[in-house]
C-alpha cells in the first residue's frame, strides 16, 4: 500500500533510521508481490517481448540459493482479494498502468516498470520447485506479515513504506546486496547477506517522547490507498513548517513536522485533533480507518501460522478505541510551536517515486460513464470478510488460484496490462468462455454476470458485463465445496468437450504430460484467434530448448560464449554422416531419449535467439506490434486454462511457464519463420545435425497437424499492408457478445 513519501523520507536520513545488518541464521517473513517485483526489476529484462520467464525463474532461484547458504528459512506471503475500500485505487492504477503498457517497446522497455503476464505465477513455480514455504492471504497481506515477523522475532523483507509504521524489525530490499560474504561470528565463519535494517525504536529514540503506538496516525494523514491527504488540508494548514537549509519538498517536511507533532501528544489527543478539523461527514471514515490502521499494528493473531505448521496462541487482537465525544475545533497551541512558514519547494532531490511497488498515480480519481467510483466507496469490509470456509482454505492451499479470488469476492476480473496492440482489441477477449466457467463453477452456476474490466484502445478501461451467454451446462447439482476430487475432474473434461468437441484426448495423451495443457491452449488460441504459422512453430520451438535443450546443455544464454566454449566438440559434431530425422515408424517424444550432442548443436544455432535481433537494435521501429499481440493472446488461454485446471484439481499436470516460454527467443524465431511456407522443412535445415531434436519437434508437430486436421482448424497468412485500424470481426458472435451498462445500446462484440 505504502504511505506516500516515507521511504523517501528514511532514505535521506539513513544514518539515524537504518543500522548496518547481516542477514543470517535466520527466519525471514517476505512479502510475496514486493519480492517479486523487485527480483524483476533487479533483472533488467525485456519486457517487450512479453516476458522471459527463465531468465527470471533462475535468478530467483539464485537468490533463495543465496537465503539458503546463509541458514535463511524463508515465509512468504502474497496478497488475496482486494479490500472494498481499495477498489477505487485499483482502477485509478489500473489506468495508469494501462497508459505505460501502451507505450511499451524494445527502446522504452528499460524505463517503464510493466511486469510481464506470467510474472507471478513463473515466481511461484520457483517456490514450490524450490520447496520454500509460501501462503496466499484472502485479502491484503501487511498485517499478517507484520504480525508473522513479530511471532516469530525476526525481519521482514519487503519494499513498501507500510513496513516503517508496523512494530517490526524491517529490512528494505534497496539495501539487500544479493551475494552473500563470509563474516566471523564468535570466531565462527559463517555466510551471511549484507543489508541494513529498520527497528521502530531508532525511529522514537531520534524523536523523544514519540510513542511507537501514535505511527499509524502518520499512515492516515499522509494519505494512502484508503483516504487521500488532501482531506486533512485544514490539519495541514495549522500545521507550521520547519525552515530547512537542505533542498526538501513539502511532502519531506510535512512528515518531519507530523513527527515532532507527535511528540506531544498522547494517542487519544491526536485522534480528537485529527477529527476535529474534518468536516462532520468524514469523521466517521476516517476514524473508522485509524482503528483498523491501529489494530494492524497491534494484531497478535496470525492465520497464516496454521498453514506453516507454526503454532499460535490464541489472543485477543483489538484495542478497545472509542470515537472521541468532543472533536471540536482546538487550539493551535501545538502546532504553532514550530516555527516557519509553509514554503512550496521546486527542489526535489529527494524523489518519491518509490514508495509503492505499484506505479502509484497522485492524481484524482476521475469518474468515467461507468459507475465504479460511487459503487464501492462505502463497503462493508467486516461483511466481505465473512467469506466462506471452504474459499479461505481452497486461497491458502492453493486450490483457488490467484486471478479467481476477486472474481469470486468483488463479481469481478481486471485486465492486466501488458506488451500488445492498443490499436486492437484486449488480448485476454479470447479467454473469457474460460474464466466465465471457472466463475460458475465457483457460484454454483447462480450467478447472472461478473464484471471483465478491459482495456480500450484510447489506454483507458471499460466495464464489460459478462453474462450467461458464455456459459455451459453445469455437469452436476452438487455446490463447489462438497464435490469431490474426481467430480472436479470431470467439470475439466467437460469444458473441454462443451467447448472443443472434436478434440481427440487420446492424441493429447501422447504427448509429454507437462505439455499437455500447453498444447490445449495452442488449439484453443487457434480456434479463436487469428494465427499465422510461424507464430505456433515458434512456441513448439520455445519449449523444446527450454525442456528438453537446456536440461542437457544448461542455461547458457550467451551465444558466442556457448560456441567459444565448445567450439571443437561442434567442429566434431559437424564431420558426423546425417542421420534420418524421419518418425514415419513411430513418434519420438522421449524427452531423456535426446542426445546431449545434439542438443550442443541446436544450442549453438538457437542461443541467438535469446538477444534482441539486430533488425531491431538498428530498427526500432521495426518492432511488430501485431506479433505480440498475438502471443499475449496466447498467454492469456495459457494461463487461463492452466488456472482452471487448478481449480478442478489438476486432471492436468500444469504448465510450467519458465520451461516453455521466453518472450525475446518466440519474437525472434517468429522473425527467422515467417516467410517459411514449410516450417518443419526449414527448421531441418536449419538444426540440421541435431536429429533427435528435430525428431523430438517433428513428433509434436505431427500431433498438432493431426489434432488441427481433426478440428478443422487452419492458420492464417498475414499480409505486410499497413494496418488499418478499424476494429476487426473478433472471433465468432455467439460466443464473444457483452452488455455494456451505462450505454444507449448493447455493445457487441
Amino acid at each position: 500500500m505504502g504511505v506516500r513519501g516515507l521511504t523517501t523520507y528514511i532514505n535521506c536520513n539513513q544514518d539515524v533510521f537504518l543500522r548496518h545488518y547481516y542477514l543470517h541464521d535466520s527466519n525471514l517473513v517476505i512479502d510475496g508481490h514486493s519480492l517479486c517485483a523487485q527480483l524483476y526489476r533487479s533483472l533488467n529484462c525485456f519486457s517487450a517481448f512479453g516476458g522471459d520467464y527463465d531468465k527470471f525463474a533462475s535468478y530467483t532461484k539464485t537468490f533463495f540459493k543465496h537465503l539458503r547458504k546463509c541458514k535463511i528459512t524463508s515465509y512468504v506471503l502474497f496478497d488475496g482479494s482486494y479490500e472494498i475500500r481499495k477498489l477505487k485505487t485499483a482502477y485509478s492504477r489500473l489506468r495508469s498502468k494501462i497508459n505505460g503498457a501502451s507505450r511499451l517497446d524494445p527502446v522504452t522497455q528499460t524505463s517503464l516498470q510493466i511486469f510481464p503476464y506470467l510474472l507471478r505465477d513463473a515466481f511461484k513455480e520457483v517456490l514450490i520447485e524450490m520447496e520454500v514455504p509460501y501462503t496466499v492471504c484472502e485479502f491484503e497481506a501487511d498485517d499478517e506479515i507484520a504480525t508473522m515477523a513479530r511471532h516469530l522475532n525476526c525481519p521482514v523483507l519487503s519494499y513498501d513504506s507500510d513496513f516503517f509504521i508496523y512494530n517490526v524489525k524491517y529490512i528494505p530490499f534497496n539495501t539487500l546486496e544479493m551475494k552473500p560474504k563470509q563474516i566471523l561470528v564468535n570466531n565462527d565463519k559463517v555466510h551471511a547477506m549484507e543489508c541494513k535494517i529498520y527497528k521502530v525504536e531508532y525511529l522514537v529514540h531520534n524523536f523523544g517522547g514519540l510513542k511507537e503506538e501514535l505511527l499509524p496516525l502518520l499512515a492516515t494523514l499522509l494519505g494512502n490507498d484508503f483516504v487521500k491527504k488532501k482531506q486533512f488540508k485544514k490539519f495541514f494548514s495549522q500545521l507550521k513548517l520547519q525552515k530547512s537549509k537542505k533542498k526538501k519538498n513539502e511532502q519531506q517536511k510535512s512528515i518531519h513536522a507530523l513527527f515532532k507533532w507527535l511528540q506531544n501528544e498522547t494517542l487519544d489527543s491526536a485522534i480528537a485533533k485529527i477529527l476535529g478539523r474534518l468536516k462532520k461527514n468524514q469523521k466517521n471514515k476516517v476514524f473508522a480507518i485509524i482503528f483498523k490502521s491501529i489494530n494492524g499494528y497491534h494484531r497478535k493473531h496470525c492465520r497464516s501460522l496454521k498453514y506453516f505448521n507454526i503454532s499460535d496462541e490464541e489472543s485477543i487482537d483489538q484495542l478497545d478505541i472509542k470515537m472521541p465525544e468532543d472533536t471540536h475545533y482546538y487550539d493551535n497551541d501545538n502546532y504553532d510551536k514550530y516555527e516557519g512558514d509553509r514554503e512550496d519547494s521546486e527542489n526535489k532531490d529527494c524523489n518519491d517515486d518509490n514508495d509503492s511497488e505499484i506505479l502509484d498515480n497522485e492524481e484524482s480519481y476521475k469518474s468515467d460513464s461507468s459507475d465504479e467510483q460511487n459503487e464501492h466507496d462505502d463497503g462493508d469490509d467486516d461483511d466481505l470478510k465473512c467469506i466462506p470456509e471452504w474459499f479461505a482454505d481452497g486461497i491458502r492451499l492453493n486450490h483457488i488460484p490467484q486471478p479467481y479470488i476477486n472474481l469470486y469476492t468483488h463479481h469481478l476480473h481486471f485486465c492486466s496490462p501488458q506488451a500488445e496492440d492498443y490499436t486492437d482489441k484486449d488480448s485476454f477477449l479470447c479467454a473469457l468462455p474460460i474464466i466465465r466457467y471457472a466463475f460458475d463453477i465457483l457460484t454454483d452456476f447462480s450467478q447472472e454476470s461478473f464484471v471483465y474490466v478491459s482495456r480500450e484502445n484510447d489506454c483507458n478501461y471499460q466495464r464489460l458485463f459478462v453474462n450467461r451467454e458464455y456459459s455451459i451446462s453445469r455437469p452436476l447439482e452438487i455446490s463447489y465445496n462438497e464435490l469431490s476430487t474426481e467430480q472436479l475432474k470431470q467439470y475439466f473434461y467437460h469444458f473441454l468437450n462443451q467447448k472443443l468437441p472434436l478434440l481427440d484426448l487420446a492424441m493429447i495423451e501422447l504427448l509429454p504430460t507437462n505439455s499437455q495443457l500447453f498444447m490445449i491452449s495452442l488449439l484453443w488460441w487457434i480456434a479463436n484467434c487469428s494465427v499465422p504459422l510461424a507464430h505456433i512453430h515458434s512456441l513448439i520451438m520455445s519449449y523444446i530448448i527450454l525442456e528438453v535443450v537446456d536440461e542437457k546443455t544448461g542455461t547458457f544464454r550467451g551465444h558466442n560464449f556457448f560456441n567459444n566454449k565448445h567450439s571443437k566438440k561442434l567442429e566434431e559434431l559437424k564431420k558426423r554422416p546425417a542421420l534420418s530425422t524421419s518418425i514415419a515408424e513411430h513418434l519420438f517424444l522421449n524427452k531423456h531419449k535426446v542426445q546431449y550432442e545434439d542438443c550442443l548443436i541446436a544450442a549453438s544455432v538457437l542461443l541467438k535467439h535469446f538477444e534482441i535481433d539486430d533488425s531491431i537494435r538498428k530498427r526500432p521501429k521495426s518492432y511488430d506490434v501485431r506479433k505480440i499481440h498475438s502471443f499475449a493472446q496466447f498467454q492469456c488461454c495459457l494461463q487461463q486454462f492452466n488456472s482452471l485446471n487448478n481449480l478442478c484439481r489438476s486432471p492436468f499436470e500444469s504448465t510450467k511457464y519458465s520451461k516453455c516460454y521466453n518472450g525475446t527467443f518466440i519474437y525472434n524465431l517468429t522473425l527467422k519463420l515467417e516467410n517459411q511456407t514449410e516450417p518443419i522443412n526449414f527448421m531441418e535445415q536449419y538444426l540440421k545435425g541435431a536429429t533427435s531434436v528435430l525428431m523430438f519437434y517433428k513428433s509434436i508437430c505431427h500431433i498438432l497437424n493431426k489434432l488441427m486436421n481433426v478440428m478443422n482448424l487452419t492458420t492464417v497468412k498475414w499480409s505486410h499492408r499497413k494496418r488499418s485500424r478499424r476494429k476487426k470481426n473478433f472471433g465468432n458472435n455467439e460466443d464473444i457478445a457483452f452488455i455494456i451498462e451505462g450505454f444507449e445500446s448493447n455493445v457487441v462484440i
